[in-house]
């Protein structure tokens, strides 16, 4: 098998480069990292005219967020009646509303900034393997349904790849992470945010009143607040550290027929899951599958999961002639209880965002919103659910039975 590849968002995109620069030695908010996490909350500070400095070890968005699938979903990783008896039924109702909230907000930046990213509302389609599943699915729709997400069970021959039941999702959403985050960058440092690529943070320490940022060449600056937006969080506390584990999933590009499947999102039921998106492309579709996760620290020949992918894609396509363009493999962190880590540890200075499984694109929203709230005393609706320290429901989670 050809070596990864996993240029998909990056071709073709003038993307601008953001040299190292002379820094001030004093900052309100710095954040380290130059992902969709770390630029959406620049970007939301900048426009409410926060003195702000982007720090990033590499290129923007050239690691995980390039490697994304660009989903916008207003549901998570973990199903709703999980949810529900996990965090109890308003919490379960909160996290689902915010994720629905975020794909809208991020639809609001899009037409507001005038941002040309592909961004394209779509049905998102949970289908069933087996006629076992299928039932499955009508629980499941009955618990999007009770927690505000609009979801119907149907059984018929709308998605010709699949001759058992689905549930379909309106409103969904997908778009290009690498010309969103661009632009987003392009218009936070018109608005005065510094961003420095290259630069490798060494170490934050917080004494209370502000937070000093170790940098290269010994340089340190003095920030007010911290936001650590690396996909593993640098810098995060010890006693935090133990809260997620990376995984690692496997993604590849199909070149297919126009019309053979229809246009929008996709995912099945299977342990680990699979998930799809199709896109017009003009002559052809374009469809890229992922799935295959599983513990990084397991150290397997990658293209046995790739394998196994392509089985999977020609067992469920069955007809449908898939030409393969490329494949690439991308990390996933993943907390113990399904959510993800967005706050402060004990009131201190350093802001953590991680923990985003699958939805990143949303989370990073959430995050930046929930800082944004914090810096301007303002409550926000779902910073508790959130919040770092929480108590994390293991036996809840372990022993649910779909």
């Amino acid at each position: 098998m050809e070596k990864e590849n996993h240029e998909i968002w990056r071709e073709g995109v003038d993307i601008k480069k953001y040299p190292i620069t002379v820094l001030p030695k004093e900052t309100e908010v710095l954040i380290v990292g130059g992902g969709m996490a770390g630029i959406t909350n620049a970007y939301l500070l900048s426009k409410i005219g926060k003195k702000v400095i982007l720090l990033e070890k590499e290129t923007l968005g050239g690691h995980v967020t390039s490697r994304t699938t660009g989903f916008l979903t207003p549901v998570i990783d973990t199903d709703p009646l999980k949810l529900i008896k996990q965090f109890g039924f308003e919490n379960a109702k909160l996290i689902l509303e915010s994720h629905r909230n975020a794909v809208d907000e991020v639809e609001k930046i899009i037409n507001t900034e005038k941002i040309e990213c592909e961004f394209e509302r779509c049905t998102n389609f949970i289908y069933a393997n087996s006629e076992s599943e299928e039932k499955y699915l009508i629980k499941l729709a009955e618990g999007y349904k009770k927690l505000g997400i609009s979801a119907e069970f149907k059984k018929d021959n709308n998605l010709k790849f699949s001759k058992f039941g689905y549930i379909e999702m309106p409103n969904h959403a997908k778009f290009h992470a690498i010309k969103y985050l661009t632009e987003l960058a392009k218009i936070a440092v018109k608005n005065g945010v510094i961003i420095a690529e290259n630069t490798e943070v060494l170490n934050l320490n917080d004494k209370k009143d502000f937070v000093e940022v170790e940098i290269e060449n010994t340089e340190v600056i003095k920030a007010k607040k911290v936001i650590s937006a690396t996909y593993v969080p640098f810098g995060q506390n010890k006693k935090i550290s133990h809260l997620a584990n990376l995984y690692r999933e496997y993604v590849i590009e199909y070149k297919v027929h126009h019309g053979e499947l229809l246009n929008g999102t996709y995912e099945d039921t299977l342990d680990p899951y699979n998930y799809f998106r199709i896109d017009n492309k003009g002559g052809f579709d374009r469809l890229i599958i992922g799935g295959a996760d599983h513990l990084d620290v397991m150290k397997v020949d990658p293209n046995i999961n790739f394998d196994s992918m392509i089985k999977y894609s020609q067992k469920l396509f069955g007809s449908v002639k898939l030409e393969e363009v490329r494949h690439w493999s991308g990390l996933m962190l993943e907390t113990n209880d399904g959510l993800a880590f967005i706050g402060d540890y004990n009131h201190g200075n350093i802001f953590y965002i991680f923990g985003f499984s699958g939805n990143g694109m949303t989370y990073s929203y959430i995050a930046g919103k929930i800082f944004l709230d914090k810096i301007l005393s303002v409550e926000n609706p779902y910073s508790e659910v959130y919040r770092v320290i929480r108590k994390v429901s293991w036996l809840k989670r372990l022993f649910y039975i779909k």
